[in-house]
């Protein structure tokens, strides 16, 4: 166990090291863009006090502001809690003129980690971790199931100043990740037990139980491949190992393992060369800085230009060093010329121009001026959709990472707790042994499909004039599939859409239906004739008997 431990503390070093290189671009990040979320990089204590003397030093709070305002845009596009914004497709092939029972289990089952989600505290962590994506470049969401509560999910953002993440991936997506934290002796004792804490905390549990301790939580793949004299059910031979381990007494209190990798660590832009991000917030940041400074400079000049800016001769009479100016007040003085104002206060104005340029131009940075209406009035119907058409477009981009490195591991971790714990039931016969995949119709999503609803639309109003000529022209278009896949671009439940056995069933019922009405009113039909027939021939019969007696 110590072998691994200081293997586990000297890997720990070397990934510091590499993350030092990008630390104090974050701390300028955070400085400026979220204040209140400033990561203790260096690793030391006074966070509190780092936090406190930043947000006295900012002056201006346009980026941070500005930085609410895209996120709340980011997490209402993607992961909105008041509507379903994905779903699963056996094997990644979404056909839409096919439903089958297998697709109607899955859509219960994304319903249900839908609710599960977000009835868990998945919105409040969310917020946290998109923050640190939009202002850093990346962040970390750590999952699993709620273990004090007995069931249900339970999420946390971790600190990114706490986290050190690697690759052992081709494709560089993060797949390892070493947290060092702080527990009270107390916290360990409660959490890991006391036959597995060092001598030193237990010593600290009997005389001062709230003495913090370092330790290091390691979430890494495991070497050894899963065999079946190996399960998959033992944490200590699961896919990705997990240890807790003390970092000053070198002593490993706990080893488990996951099925999958716990953490989404999304990233907003790779740094070329590392496994790390920048964020939005690094494009703003120069004019972050320059609206800070500039704003320093506005303010003591609307100081001077309320308040003035006085010259005074030392004439025996008047003493600069202490006389103070006020209303009210009396200055003595030998001669009117002794003091006067000297500034103009026209730098004022200058500033506050330029000034509010520097802000417009953060807010267009950080795409959190395209609900602002230029000319302060309320924005029309039509206005507000071209607007926030042009805010999914810019977004869209970020939009494909964040589905790969955040979405996609959340639902594949929520769908892998949840069916292991056997409350989903097992899935239909025609899904077993075939991979599940999930798209997403969140508003975003649905915005970069609408482009095939508009082709449909169009292409069957161009059909309609060719149809009146040859009606013999649509049977080119299969047009059983045109609900289908508006239903799917428009992010419509399949559960109202029948599947392709019950659209069969109720097409041969539908016919038998018309056949029967047919028949009845072919019988109603032969029944009016008859009685038409028979009524004629009694009128015939009348007839020739009345001729009959005429003659006699």
């Amino acid at each position: 166990m110590n072998d691994l431990a200081n293997r586990i503390c000297k890997r720990l070093g070397e990934l510091r090291a590499e993350r030092a290189k990008y630390e104090p671009h974050w701390t300028e990040c955070y400085k400026y863009g979220a204040p209140e979320r400033q990561q203790s990089f260096s690793g030391g204590g006074g966070l509190a006090g780092i936090r406190e003397k930043q947000r006295a030093d900012l002056l201006d709070s346009t980026a941070s502001e500005a930085v609410l305002k895209i996120v709340a845009t980011l997490i209402a596009g993607t992961t909105p809690a008041n509507a379903q914004w994905f779903k699963a497709v056996p094997d990644g092939v979404d056909d839409p003129a096919v439903l089958t029972d297998g697709e109607h289990w899955l859509e219960q089952v994304c319903q249900f980690i839908f609710r599960n989600i977000h009835g868990a505290n998945f919105d409040s962590e969310n917020f946290d971790q998109m923050v640190d994506f939009v202002v850093a470049g990346w962040s970390v969401l750590y999952e699993d199931i709620d273990r004090k509560k007995g069931g249900g999910y339970v999420f946390q953002s971790w600190p990114i100043g706490e986290c050190f993440i690697a690759s052992t991936r081709q494709d560089n997506i993060v797949d390892t990740i070493y947290r060092e934290y702080s527990l009270t002796a107390s916290q360990i004792i409660t959490e890991f037990g006391e036959n597995k804490a060092s001598q030193r905390v237990r010593d600290a549990f009997e005389k001062t139980p709230d003495q913090s301790f370092k330790l290091i939580h390691v979430i890494e793949p495991r070497k050894v491949k899963n065999t079946s004299s190996n399960p998959v059910l033992l944490p200590r031979n699961m896919p990705f190992a997990s240890y807790h381990v003390e970092v000053d007494a070198k002593n490993i209190l706990k080893e488990s393992g996951y099925n999958e990798f716990p953490c989404a660590v999304p990233r907003f832009r790779k740094i070329p060369g590392s496994v790390y991000g920048i964020g939005l917030m690094s494009t703003a940041l120069p004019e972050a800085k320059a609206a800070n400074s500039l704003m320093r400079d506005t303010l003591r000049s609307a100081e001077i230009d309320v308040l003035g800016f006085w010259i005074a001769e030392d004439d025996g009479v008047l003493n600069p060093r202490t006389v103070r100016i006020g209303g009210g007040k009396i200055v003595t003085a030998n001669k009117v010329d002794s003091m006067k104002r000297l500034d103009s206060g026209k730098g004022f104005q200058v500033a506050d121009a330029l000034l509010g340029r520097i802000q417009d131009s953060i807010k267009r940075k950080l795409m959190a001026d395209g609900m602002d209406s230029p000319y302060n009035q309320p924005m029309t119907a039509a206005e507000t959709y071209m607007r926030l058409d042009m805010i999914r477009q810019q977004i869209g981009p970020l939009y494909g990472r964040a589905q790969a490195e955040m979405l996609i591991p959340i639902l594949e971790r929520s769908f892998g707790l949840a069916y292991r714990s056997k409350i989903l039931g097992e899935a239909p016969e025609e899904l077993q042994g075939r991979n599940t995949s999930f798209k997403f119709t969140s508003p975003l999503a649905r915005t970069q499909q609408l482009e095939d609803v508009g082709s449909i639309e169009r292409f069957m109003a161009s059909m309609s004039p060719i149809a009146e000529l040859d009606p013999n022209a649509l049977d080119n278009i299969n047009t059983d599939a045109i609900p289908q896949v508006l239903a799917q671009r428009l992010g419509v439940p399949t559960s109202i859409l029948r599947t392709e056995d019950q659209l069969n069933a109720y097409r041969q019922k539908k016919a038998q239906a018309q056949q029967a009405q047919q028949a009845q009113e072919q019988q109603a039909t032969v029944a009016q004739q008859m009685t038409g027939a028979v009524a004629q021939g009694l009128g015939k019969g009348l007839e020739a008997e009345m001729t009959s007696e005429v003659m006699q």
